[in-house]
C-alpha cells in the first residue's frame, strides 16, 4: 500500500510503528495465501516479518484479528491502486473499463492477495468481527455502482439498475479470479479487455 499520505504529520516513532505493522501484515498476507489460516502460526508470521512473536501482540490480539487486518489491508491496497489509476480518466465508460482492467492487473502483480481472498473467504465469513472487512468490499462495490450510474445518466449505458450492472461485471471478474485460484486458468489466459467488451456490448445504449 502507498502510505506516504498516511505518514504525513506522524512522528518518527509513529512512522516506525506504522511500518512495522505493515511489515507484519505483508508477512501475514503471504503466509495466509500459501498455507491457509489453519496452518499459519503466529511465530511463522513473526519470523517472516523479522520480529519476535511478542511484537505481534503489540498490534493484533490474536490470529483471527491478524487475518481480519490482513484482509482489510489487502482490500485497502487494491482500492488505493484503483483510485490512483482513475485520477486521470474522466469518461464514464473508460473509467468502468479501467476499474475492471486495474483489478485484473492488481491480481496479476499481487497473487498473494488474490489467494488470501479466495482461499480464506469462508474463514472470514465465519468470523464475528468481519463487518469491517465487508464494509471495505462495499467501498469497492459503491465505486463501481457510482461509475455505472454516471454512464447511465450520460446516455452511454441503456437505462437500468446501476447496482445490477455492477453485480454483473463483478460476477464476470470474480468468476475468472476463482478459476485462477482453482488452477482452471492461468494468468496468461486472462483477457480483461475481452470481458469488459462483452459486458459493455450487452449494456451499451
Amino acid at each position: 500500500m502507498n502510505n506516504n499520505s498516511e505518514e504525513v504529520g506522524l512522528s518518527r516513532k509513529e512512522r516506525d510503528k506504522l511500518r512495522n505493522k505493515e511489515a507484519i501484515l505483508d508477512a501475514a498476507v503471504h503466509l495466509f495465501a500459501q498455507k491457509g489460516f489453519a496452518e499459519t502460526k503466529l511465530e511463522d508470521v513473526a519470523a517472516l516479518a523479522e520480529f519476535g512473536k511478542g511484537t505481534l501482540y503489540n498490534y493484533f490480539e490474536n490470529k483471527s484479528d491478524l487475518l481480519l487486518s490482513a484482509f482489510d489491508y489487502a482490500v485497502s491496497s487494491m482500492l488505493d491502486f484503483l483510485y490512483q489509476q482513475l485520477a486521470s480518466v474522466s469518461d464514464p465508460l473508460d473509467r468502468i473499463r479501467l476499474i475492471a482492467n486495474s483489478q485484473f492487473n492488481y491480481y496479476r502483480t499481487h497473487t498473494d492477495f488474490m489467494k488470501v481472498v479466495m482461499t480464506n473467504h469462508q474463514v472470514l465469513m465465519n468470523n464475528a468481527g468481519s463487518n469491517v472487512v465487508f464494509e471495505r468490499f462495499m467501498d469497492l462495490k459503491k465505486l463501481v455502482v457510482a461509475e455505472m450510474q454516471t454512464a447511465i445518466d450520460a446516455g452511454q449505458l441503456r437505462p437500468g439498475s446501476a447496482q445490477r450492472y455492477a453485480a454483473y461485471l463483478s460476477g464476470m471478474i470474480h468468476g475468472q479470479v476463482r478459476s485462477l485460484s482453482s488452477g482452471e486458468m492461468q494468468l496468461d489466459d486472462l483477457h480483461s479487455d475481452e470481458i469488459v467488451d462483452i459486458f459493455l456490448n450487452g449494456v451499451k445504449s
